[in-house]
């Protein structure tokens, strides 16, 4: 990987700034997609009280913090008793650690992944490979960023800085033909490469949108169908989410899904919804409960600290916890707008990654991004989730 430097320079994270805004290839890209963006928000909140809508998800995530201790033992207790095996991981060390175990216990050779920014946060990936096994990102713009070798610059568009001549570029090269700048092509070409990688994983991981306490149920939101394919054609599903993703009811997770995808695609609802509670299962033969039937046999579930708990008792940083990841802040931000997520940010980017840098990867990470914030308070005029991003 290649975008976020392992330590912070002054001077070197000057130059990339100016490397950044002499990158006509960027500036492309920022402008054929960010404005868009922000157009299909606004068509898609039309009829909608955004206000309203947004300080629900406000209040439902500020009662969910205030009950976190609670909600992480329910949410353990009703998982568990439908067949997940529920693992807590203090540090990103520690999740690296328990899903390595699990990929050796199960003697795997190759994994799928879904879409999930926080492996990226706790690295995973490297970790995977060092362990001679094959990592295969399955979302378009994740395996796209997997082949240049970069992380993603977009909470929800990985490869929003590429062009579609460069990706084209990219995938030229994956899969040595020449290939147009055609996206309807470009997609085809994923599509018949990625294929056979969900038949063939031993494991699957995901992320997760929501977790759902009252339930165990874990919600994944996609438009590209491969989040269903890597959580249910692998014989082992391992989902990784943060603590802060807990809410209490299916009713506070569906107000959650009433601004999601408005804010991040611009869309009512994603093409795929998807609510997981437990592995799969049968009693179609006499009443006999069988586990793992077309679906996985195993679900994994590790609930990640990695300074969500500091933060939690934080004065400043609680209310980043409350970021649902439509990245919408990112869309409005006129440096963002300009340098892109690998210079305006680190892993996490964009005006909320900034604080979600300095929360899990320390101050000193945070600070060149910081220094470029124009302070317009567009990304808190944003932000579904009533974050004071700016303070």
């Amino acid at each position: 990987m290649v975008s976020a430097p392992s330590k912070p320079d002054k001077k070197a994270f000057r130059r990339r700034v100016d490397a950044a805004v002499a990158d006509e290839q960027l500036r492309t890209a920022l402008q054929r997609a960010l404005p868009e963006f922000g157009r299909r928000r606004v068509r898609a909140f039309e009829d909608q009280d955004f206000s309203a809508r947004r300080r629900r998800v406000h209040d439902i995530k500020a009662s969910a913090m205030a009950e976190l201790p609670d909600l992480i033992e329910r949410f353990t207790r009703e998982a568990e008793a439908v067949g997940a095996v529920v693992h807590r991981a203090a540090t990103a060390e520690d999740a690296r650690r328990i899903i390595c175990d699990i990929i050796d216990e199960q003697g795997a050779r190759l994994v799928v992944k879904s879409k999930s920014m926080v492996t990226e946060e706790i690295e995973l990936n490297p970790a995977i490979e060092s362990r001679g096994v094959r990592v295969v990102e399955t979302d378009l713009g994740e395996w796209i960023m997997q082949l240049a070798g970069e992380h993603p610059s977009h909470l929800i568009a990985p490869a929003v800085h590429k062009t579609r001549e460069q990706i084209a570029e990219l995938l030229s090269k994956e899969v040595g033909e020449e290939l147009p700048p055609d996206p309807d092509q470009l997609v085809r070409v994923a599509r018949e490469r990625l294929r056979q990688s969900f038949i063939d994983a031993d494991v699957g991981i995901s992320g997760a949108n929501i977790a759902i306490a009252d339930s165990g149920t874990l919600v994944i939101v996609t438009n590209e169908g491969n989040g269903r394919l890597v959580t249910t054609l692998p014989p082992v599903h391992i989902a990784v989410l943060g603590i802060e993703k807990i809410v209490p009811t299916m009713e506070d997770a569906t107000a959650i899904l009433q601004v999601l995808p408005r804010s991040g695609t611009g869309q009512k609802i994603t093409s795929y919804v998807s609510f997981m509670t437990g592995p799969s299962r049968s009693a179609d033969i006499e009443l006999t409960l069988t586990i793992g039937v077309h679906g996985p046999k195993e679900q994994h579930i590790v609930l990640l600290d990695n300074g969500r708990w500091a933060a939690r008792e934080d004065e400043e940083l609680h209310e980043a916890l409350h970021c649902i990841r439509c990245g919408a802040c990112s869309n409005v931000c006129p440096p963002y707008q300009i340098v892109g997520g690998h210079v305006f940010g680190h892993i996490y980017t964009g005006p909320i990654g900034l604080i979600m840098t300095a929360m899990h990867h320390g101050l000193e990470h945070a600070a060149g991004p910081q220094s470029l914030c124009a302070s317009c308070n567009a990304c808190e005029m944003v932000c579904p989730a009533e974050i004071p991003i700016p303070r």
